[in-house]
């Protein structure tokens, strides 16, 4: 359940989730065959919770939704990779809406959308309710500059990461700029990952209001709880 404040989506990071946790190059254990070898990056002290479910890096911060300043275009790493992988509502954590054409995406268009946008692309923007994608069309100042798009999703795969990629210099983890990587990307063990995308497929643009007056008629669409509105 969300408990963000009003109009604050679930998924966003606050200025008071600073990072944590010192990265460290990870290496494998030397054998009497084959000598040690670096195979990319991990966290000192690191524990289960750090990895996705495919052993990528996540970037480690501290869980504490509400703490400072709402930083309304970041996301909270840890948990936009669970609203991707379990596909929960980016606003209030609770299910998306779905119907036999899909699960329904709201996204701002991008500056430049490639033929056939979204069919096929990576997306960071997870999965959303029908009252959290009115709330979000209505109030968010980038949306309104850009442009939403509302589509209902047939199928969609977990592909790529995003964040900072480190490389090892003098013995050291360093960071040397921010990537985009497919899970099949030889370079995934050198990733602390902020973001996770889907590949969206079978896409149908929607109306997003009478999307709305349907789920109205047929008592589908439900309000948001009091924390998520």
């Amino acid at each position: 359940m969300n408990t963000m404040p009003r109009g604050v989506p679930a998924v966003t990071l606050w200025s008071g989730e600073s990072r944590t946790g010192e990265i460290v190059l990870q290496s494998s254990q030397a054998t009497a065959f084959w000598p040690a070898r670096v195979l990319g990056v991990g966290y000192a002290d690191e524990r289960d919770e750090d990895r996705d479910a495919t052993g990528v890096l996540i970037q480690r911060r501290l869980q504490a939704p509400g703490s400072g300043t709402a930083r309304l275009k970041l996301v909270h790493p840890a948990r936009q990779y669970r609203f991707m992988a379990d596909e929960l509502c980016q606003g209030c954590e609770g299910d998306p809406d779905r119907t036999p054409e899909g699960t329904l995406w709201l996204m701002p268009r991008p500056d430049t959308a490639p033929a056939g946008w979204p069919e096929g692309v990576a997306v960071e923007h997870p999965p959303i309710c029908l009252a959290c994608a009115l709330r979000s069309r209505d109030a968010c100042p980038e949306g309104r500059r850009r442009g939403w798009v509302s589509v209902r999703v047939g199928d969609s795969d977990l592909s790529h990461v995003a964040g900072p990629v480190f490389a090892e210099r003098e013995g050291r983890a360093v960071e040397v700029g921010q990537g985009v990587l497919s899970y099949d990307d030889p370079r995934l063990g050198w990733i602390t990952a902020t973001r996770w995308l889907r590949t969206l497929w079978d896409c149908t643009p929607v109306d997003l209001d009478a999307e709305a007056r349907g789920a109205a008629d047929t008592g589908r669409l439900a309000a948001p709880t009091e924390a998520a509105r």
